[in-house]
């Protein structure tokens, strides 16, 4: 069976995550549907199936039993358009990720990885870089980077350049304070963030 976990983040908006055990053909029997995509590479069969089977069961803890429609809009960003709520969807590695609700959420999931060191001055600026203990802190620069994709999934209107239009900074523990200040917008989102194994999660959503 695989290892599911969820949470209501806030009261309407209900966040969970896969973590893929199965092979391919055990998730598609989990799914159970007719006519499901196959895609050339392994990998991505993975995630889109496991994502679609964590959503599934999102829906059913929301209350929606049956099936569901799910559309991409043409810059990439997933539509729930039945059941009527707003969605996102993350995953990397043997996980997937799914936040539901009826406002919006930006959820995402990295694996931690050295090669980060090499792109961190293109997404963190001076005060992020000042919270690094050292420069094999790859747990902070991972949650900045998957805080500040949260934000950006949060945000309806794209755009934003992740080193001058978004900042992260520590909260309580367990918590990001993320902002988007891009012109007249000036946003702060409250960011859960937690390590699973070698990978870091990020949910953000307004406070």
């Amino acid at each position: 069976m695989p290892t599911i976990s969820h949470k209501y983040i806030k009261s309407n908006v209900l966040t969970g995550v896969w973590r893929i055990d199965e092979d391919e053909a055990g998730l598609r029997e989990i799914l159970n549907k007719p006519a499901l995509p196959v895609f050339s590479v392994m990998q991505r069969n993975l995630h889109w199936l496991a994502s679609r089977c964590l959503l599934t069961e999102l829906l059913a803890i929301w209350g929606h039993e049956g099936n569901f429609s799910l559309e991409r809009l043409d810059s990439g960003k997933p539509v729930l358009t039945h059941p009527r709520l707003e969605i996102s969807i993350s995953h990397a590695g043997k996980y997937a990720a799914v936040a539901i609700g009826t406002e919006r959420a930006g959820i995402d999931i990295e694996q931690i990885s050295p090669r980060i060191r090499k792109i961190r001055s293109k997404f963190m600026n001076e005060p992020e870089c000042q919270l690094l203990k050292d420069d094999n802190d790859l747990e902070w620069m991972y949650s900045v980077w998957s805080a500040k994709e949260a934000l950006f999934k949060y945000d309806e209107e794209g755009a934003l350049d992740f080193r001058e239009h978004l900042s992260v900074k520590k909260g309580d523990p367990g918590y990001l304070i993320g902002q988007i200040h891009k012109g007249r917008k000036q946003l702060e989102l409250l960011i859960p963030c937690e390590k699973l194994e070698d990978y870091i999660l990020c949910c953000a959503y307004k406070k």
